[in-house]
């Protein structure tokens, strides 16, 4: 039987509702992540502010507070969340959090309705600051040119004075930046789906066997936990093809290894260690390793994968090829952040092709990407009516 709130604490229902979005939901272990830590902020800031203990004490007024500590920034506050300084957006989105966890406790019988849903807790939130679908970062035409024909050249001058395919060895680094820029320019991959994420277990980074340059396609663990074929167009299809011959990698390697020197030497330290090698023989034969080739091949005779980039690591090298190429984008980013080129694909797929295609492409419902995209249906309406006014006019 299911306690009844007045003998209920609020937080102990949190770790079965964690649970129950660890079971095949589509919410992601990120989403998963980011609510368990602001509701329990959330559990924090009850605690300090003497607020409601139980289910019976929670009240529309309780959430009104909340709502009004969220929205102030107070540097000296004790709890983290009144603490930041929050953007309006954040603020929201962070409310929601905790208003779905209670409305969670209600569906479990914890309490007869959610107080955060009531007008009087939500009047002290930020309004709804209205962005149109097409303010946010999409890669424009301009930008794609830029950056691509930043990487083309990057690749071009790696290989000046290269003699043999050995010493292709040399140009991985630009290969692979050039690979990871046009599969973000073409494909409408989400950035997430290709490269490691160190929250989440689950995402490893796309691998070599997950690639099949015959179909053009890739294999990827979506955004809705599931493993989704998405399209590899022509585009992207070149530059990955010539990148995997110069890095020749094992199958289960990741397309996009790091290239961080100490993360490769410990993947050698270790799979050296793991076969036997003495702790002196293992540093002796690193310390001689030098550049990507000797790294590569050890990484190849002793059949070790090196680690996936990070998410983080893919920004920093967007940042630093829009840095090198002198892209500035005047937005929150400041350069052409991953996400972009996703957006950038929907919008070239919805204007010549339709919103159903580009959901396809995307891995998304047309409704969404129906409201993503709105401004470009609005812009065709208006021209619409305005051909249509002047027929009737006429």
């Amino acid at each position: 039987m299911t306690p009844g709130p007045s003998d209920t604490t609020v937080a102990e229902p949190l770790d079965a509702f964690l649970r129950s979005k660890a079971k095949g939901g589509t919410e992601s272990g990120n989403y998963r992540r980011n609510c368990e830590r602001v509701v329990r902020e959330f559990l924090e800031w009850l605690d300090r502010r003497g607020e409601a203990t139980t289910f019976a004490d929670l009240d529309p007024r309780t959430f009104r507070r909340f709502a009004r500590d969220l929205t102030t920034h107070d540097p000296t506050a004790e709890e983290p969340l009144c603490r930041r300084e929050l953007t309006a957006g954040t603020v929201r989105t962070y409310y929601a959090q905790v208003s779905a966890y209670i409305g969670w406790c209600v569906r479990e019988g914890y309490l007869d309705r959610n107080p955060a849903q009531q007008n009087v807790a939500k009047e002290p939130l930020p309004d709804d600051d209205g962005r149109r679908s097409g303010d946010q970062q999409a890669w424009t035409d301009d930008h794609r040119r830029a950056i691509t024909t930043h990487v083309d050249r990057a690749v071009s001058e790696a290989l000046d004075g290269i003699s043999d395919d050995g010493e292709l060895f040399e140009a991985v680094k630009p290969y692979r930046d050039r690979a990871l820029v046009y599969v973000l320019c073409y494909s409408g991959v989400r950035g997430g789906e290709l490269v490691a994420d160190p929250k989440d277990d689950r995402r490893v980074g796309l691998r070599w066997e997950d690639v099949s340059l015959a179909d053009s396609t890739l294999t990827v663990f979506s955004k809705n936990q599931r493993w989704s074929d998405r399209s590899l167009p022509s585009q992207a299809l070149a530059a990955v093809d010539r990148y995997r011959t110069v890095l020749d990698p094992h199958p289960d390697w990741p397309v996009f290894p790091t290239l961080h020197y100490p993360s490769l030497y410990e993947v050698i330290r270790t799979g050296l260690s793991a076969d036997g090698w003495a702790e002196s023989s293992v540093e002796e034969y690193v310390d001689d390793l030098s550049g990507h080739p000797a790294i590569f091949e050890t990484l190849r005779e002793y059949d070790l994968s090196p680690p996936s980039m990070t998410t983080d690591g893919v920004r920093r090298t967007m940042r630093r090829l829009c840095a090198d190429a002198d892209i500035e984008l005047d937005d929150r980013h400041g350069y052409l952040a991953p996400h972009g080129g996703r957006r950038g694909v929907g919008e070239v797929m919805v204007r010549q092709r339709g919103f159903t295609a580009a959901a396809r492409l995307l891995d998304n419902s047309e409704a969404m990407v129906r409201e993503h995209y709105s401004h470009i249906e609005a812009k065709d309406l208006a021209a619409d009516a305005g051909s249509a006014f002047e027929e009737h006019d006429g």
